[in-house]
């Protein structure tokens, strides 16, 4: 008699157990009086490298093509963003006030994934002083990416117009959005 109360008591306490952790369904008017935090931030310290760039000219009357180069680019700095999801019509209010339009066969007025880099310092100190900056170790002229050769034919050096660094960029207030088709 004593293992049946003792069941018992174990089966009334395990049930008392199961309804208080039990999941209720919410229905879409109540879900939308909850609040709380959304989005992601995400920071990246840039370290972004490309060997060469180069830009080919269309062939001339005597059929070569000239070309630029920018050689050894290189992109540093730190960079903070937030990541949301917005819906369609806070999606359709932004482009209004900024003027924008999209055509229907490109966006067909769905949620959007919003990614913006933030007005407010995200980064702060010497990091944020520094902003982001892309450096070009040189800009040589060639063509087809082959040396060039003088009158006699004897390779030349590719003539160069130096280097070129852009620093301090600063992206914050931009916003970008992503949206499936």
């Amino acid at each position: 008699m004593k293992l049946i109360k003792k069941a018992a008591l174990a089966l009334a306490l395990s049930s008392v157990a199961m309804a208080a952790s039990a999941m209720n369904a919410i229905d879409d008017s109540a879900l939308g009086q909850v609040s709380g935090q959304d989005g992601v931030s995400i920071a990246a310290s840039l370290n972004v490298n490309v060997g060469s760039f180069t830009y080919t000219d269309t062939k001339d009357a005597a059929g070569s093509a000239a070309s630029v180069s920018f050689n050894n680019i290189g992109i540093t700095g730190l960079i903070g963003a937030t990541l949301d999801v917005i819906s369609a019509t806070q999606f359709a209010g932004i482009l209004k006030a900024d003027g924008l339009t999209l055509g229907s066969s490109f966006y067909s007025g769905t949620d959007v994934v919003q990614i913006a880099i933030p007005s407010s310092a995200v980064v702060s100190g010497a990091a944020a002083a520094a902003g982001i900056t892309v450096k070009i170790g040189s800009i040589t002229m060639g063509t087809n990416g082959a040396t060039p050769t003088n009158s006699s034919g004897t390779p030349v050096p590719n003539p160069s117009f130096g280097s070129l660094a852009m620093n301090n960029i600063n992206m914050q207030g931009t916003t970008a959005w992503i949206w499936a088709h």
